[in-house]
């Protein structure tokens, strides 16, 4: 995914801007993760196990997702201290 560079320190908004960008992260993966399961339900008569298990591995995702973007930023940040 494509977040921006990293908030910049000078502006509120930006800042808030980025964190409010995070909170669709997991739902997205999520979504994307049963929309998928449910793609090869339909087409494997597998109803609803991939859909589950599309939904919790999207989850996992989004969090993982969410942990490396704020470790990049983090780094970022402390390097331009």
């Amino acid at each position: 995914m494509v977040f921006p560079q990293k908030p910049n320190s000078g502006s509120i908004w930006a800042q808030a801007a980025f964190y409010s960008s995070l909170g669709f992260v997991i739902p997205g993966a999520v979504v994307g993760g049963v929309l998928l399961g449910w793609f090869l339900d339909q087409h494997l008569h597998t109803y609803p196990i991939l859909s589950i298990i599309g939904g919790i591995g999207g989850a996992i995702g989004g969090i993982v997702e969410i942990y490396q973007i704020l470790t990049r930023t983090e780094k970022r940040v402390d390097r331009d201290k």
